[in-house]
C-alpha cells in the first residue's frame, strides 16, 4: 500500500542551515591546530551533550580553554566565529514556501539549546514549520529512536505519510526503522533535485 506524503520532516544542519565545521578549520587554522580542535571539541562528546542539553554552549567554551590551553587564542577564536557559520543554504530555504503550500513541514535536529535559539531569531523561514523537536529541548539525540518517537507524538505525524531529509547516514536508517520515508542529502545543492524524484511535484 502507497502512502500519499503529507509531512515533510527536515534536518537543520547540513540541509537548511550550512554547518560544515571541518572545513571551517582547514581554511581558517595551521592543519595541526584545525585536527586538535575537530578531535577535542566537534567531534568529542562534549559536544554531544551540548547538543543533549546537558552543557551549555557557554559552559563548553570555558571547558575547552581550560583543556586546551596550548591552544587558548584558536579556542576563543573558534567561540567568537561559530555563531557566524550557522548561516541558511538559501536555495534550499526559499524551497520551503513552496513546499508549505501542499505540505505540513517540521524539523528534526540535533542543536544546542543557545545555538538554536540564536538562528530561530534571526532568521523568519523558521515561522513556516508547522513543529519543530530539538535535541537540547527534549533529552534525546539522532539517531536515538526516542527523539523520533517524540516528533511522531507531539505532532500526531504518520511517519508512513512523511519524507524525511537528513544529512546523516545514522540518522537516515533510524527514521526507515520507525517507517519514515527517509533520504540522505550528500550535498546541499541536491535538495531540489531529492524532493522532486520522491514528492513528484515540481519546484
Amino acid at each position: 500500500m502507497a502512502f500519499e506524503v503529507k509531512n515533510i520532516v527536515f534536518d537543520l544542519g547540513g540541509v537548511l542551515i550550512d554547518w560544515r565545521p571541518c572545513e571551517y578549520l582547514l581554511e581558517s587554522f595551521p592543519e595541526e591546530v584545525a585536527k586538535v580542535l575537530e578531535k577535542e571539541i566537534f567531534k568529542h562528546e562534549d559536544w554531544k551533550l551540548m547538543d543533549r542539553g546537558v552543557l551549555p554552549e557557554n559552559k563548553l567554551w570555558e571547558k575547552k580553554k581550560r583543556e586546551l590551553s596550548g591552544f587558548r587564542e584558536y579556542v576563543e577564536r573558534l567561540e567568537r566565529e561559530v555563531p557566524e557559520l550557522l548561516r541558511p543554504i538559501e536555495e534550499n530555504v526559499k524551497l520551503l514556501p513552496v513546499l508549505k503550500k501542499s505540505f505540513k513541514l517540521y524539523a528534526l535536529s540535533n542543536y544546542g539549546r543557545i545555538y538554536f535559539e540564536m538562528v530561530r531569531k534571526k532568521y523568519d523561514f523558521f515561522e513556516l514549520f508547522d513543529g519543530m523537536v530539538i535535541s537540547s529541548h527534549v533529552g534525546y539525540l539522532k539517531p536515538e529512536k526516542e527523539i523520533y518517537l517524540e516528533l511522531i507524538r507531539r505532532y500526531k505525524i504518520v511517519p508512513e505519510e512523511s519524507l524525511f531529509i537528513d544529512d546523516t547516514p545514522e540518522n537516515v536508517k533510524t527514521a526507515r526503522e520507525i517507517g519514515f520515508r527517509a533520504v540522505r542529502l550528500e550535498k546541499p545543492s541536491k535538495l531540489k533535485e531529492i524532493l522532486v524524484r520522491e514528492l513528484k511535484i515540481e519546484l
